[in-house]
């Protein structure tokens, strides 16, 4: 598990510093292109704001989608990089997949995010 979460942590830390989504006060929010895959549900392409946190003792990480039309009970919206398996693919877009835990109407998803651009200079 330890390897995982390290993985996760680094693959985040790695998009971030990729896409330059960081902005001096090394806070991280930005536009992306947001596609979830549940077992019952789907958005594609969906325009939303994304909050990424890499700071905190112990932490490896956290995404948040900031979109308020979301449905919690559909959709997970909180990543951890200490549970959910983080990659950076093709240093083109982040992908979370994972089983959530608490919501058997979610069950397994997939989630893409592509970077647009960065809220705050």
């Amino acid at each position: 598990m330890m390897e995982q979460e390290y993985i996760s942590g680094q693959e985040l830390s790695n998009f971030v510093h990729t896409h330059d989504l960081q902005d001096r006060n090394s806070n991280c929010f930005f536009k992306a292109l947001v596609t979830i895959t549940t077992s019952q549900n789907k958005i594609t392409n969906e325009e939303m704001e994304v909050m990424i946190t890499l700071d905190g003792y112990n932490s490896t990480g956290e995404v948040s989608l900031l979109d308020h039309n979301l449905d919690p009970y559909l959709y997970p919206t909180v990543f951890k990089a200490k549970y959910s398996p983080i990659e950076h693919i093709n240093k083109e877009y982040l992908k979370i997949m994972d089983t959530h835990k608490q919501n058997p109407k979610i069950g397994k998803y997939t989630v893409k995010i592509i970077p647009l651009r960065r809220l705050k200079d």
